[in-house]
């Protein structure tokens, strides 16, 4: 702790000689106003000051302010982002519509997944959280493309366990489906053309696997994770999944891309790379797109269903596997960081509720547009 200096900032030795010279000049005169000798020793009071624990407590109240501040702005910049995004999107379409290549993008596969690349992820994601993390710059603790070199056996261990985990949310999600059919109602989405050719193919894989694990993961993983993650990892994590799952727009999506988004941030955390997170997503993506292809290549129904299942079990099976090499190596828990305990603590929940305030509407666009893909069961 460092000394608290008094408000005569002279060296001692320099008071020491000038009270000795004004003792010669005239002892009895106490020109420099101090109080007179007491018992043949010259007195000389100490000055009031606060108390050094009340300083130190002052301190701690600011810093631990000053940090709940910086979790409300963030949370504010994220919200910003996503309603960025949104906006960005609708132009978009205004444009192809106010254009009239609205109706050549419903039916051309070649445009539409051309400007789905350029309007959904290059324009709306990359550019709303690439501006946030130049605003946000001074809050990165860490690169803002975490991208430590990681082992190709641990790199393969985490995609398998990612995988699994995907398996594992569609699982979730199709409940929840079902959970709606209960009371009558369906959850519909945007469905995109299919491929009726090998070019459509290639392009559906680019345009739909690789080109989307990139731009999200560069948004959620990258730029967002790296303005929480000093606030704490675990509440990074977190946060970051409930902001990935606003992105997707609807109920079935969030569900999903909640769970998706705590494996992702979790592996991203734990080896400080970027990489696994993309294939993860890009694998994940990738199983619908071959749905696609074996439906263009192969006419029977169940065959396909056969081929899916068994990629699915592969899929869980390599996040068996995954999970063991991982747990043997001691490669699955985050590293140990030796770094100065904070004097204070800002609990887990009262951090997520500081982002409500940027995520409300958000949430009220969330609800909104399930209200539109939500029709009764005829």
């Amino acid at each position: 702790m460092a000394h608290l200096l008094r408000l005569d900032s002279r060296p001692a030795v320099f008071q020491r000689i000038f009270l000795t010279r004004g003792r010669k000049r005239n002892m009895n005169q106490n020109s420099y106003h101090y109080p007179p000798q007491q018992n043949g020793i010259y007195y000389h009071p100490q000055q009031p000051q606060q108390p050094q624990q009340y300083l130190l407590q002052q301190q701690i109240k600011r810093d631990k302010a000053h940090e709940m501040t910086e979790i409300l702005t963030a949370g504010l910049a994220l919200g910003a982002a996503l309603i960025a995004t949104l906006v960005l999107q609708v132009i978009g379409v205004s444009f192809l519509q106010l254009s009239g290549k609205y109706e050549l993008f419903e039916k051309s596969f070649l445009f539409q997944h051309s400007a789905n690349i350029i309007i959904v992820d290059v324009i709306g994601l990359i550019i709303p959280f690439a501006v946030m993390s130049l605003l946000l710059k001074n809050r990165y603790t860490t690169p803002v493309i975490p991208r430590e070199k990681v082992k190709f056996g641990v790199t393969v261990s985490w995609v398998g366990v990612g995988l699994a985990i995907c398996m594992g949310a569609n699982f979730l999600t199709n409940f929840v489906i079902q959970v709606f059919k209960q009371f009558g109602y369906e959850l519909t989405q945007f469905e995109t053309l299919k491929p009726n050719s090998v070019f459509e193919c290639i392009l559906m894989i680019f345009s739909t696997a690789i080109v989307p694990a990139i731009c999200e993961e560069f948004a959620m993983r990258c730029t967002a994770l790296g303005a929480l993650r000093k606030h704490g990892k675990a509440f990074a994590v977190v946060a970051v999944s409930i902001v990935f799952g606003l992105l997707h727009g609807n109920v079935i999506q969030f569900v999903f891309a909640f769970i998706i988004g705590l494996i992702l941030g979790y592996v991203t955390i734990v080896t400080d790379s970027v990489i696994p997170a993309m294939f993860i997503h890009g694998l994940n993506n990738g199983l619908s797109v071959f749905q696609d292809i074996l439906a263009y290549a192969i006419n029977s129904k169940n065959t396909q269903d056969l081929i899916v299942s068994i990629v699915m079990i592969a899929y869980i099976a390599a996040g068996v596997g995954g999970l063991i090499y991982l747990l043997v190596t001691k490669q699955f828990l985050p590293k140990k960081e030796v770094k100065q305990p904070k004097p204070y603590k800002i609990h887990f929940l009262r951090k997520l509720v500081l982002l409500i305030p940027g995520l409300i509407l958000p949430f009220a666009i969330l609800i909104y547009l399930t209200s539109k893909t939500i029709v009764p069961i005829s």
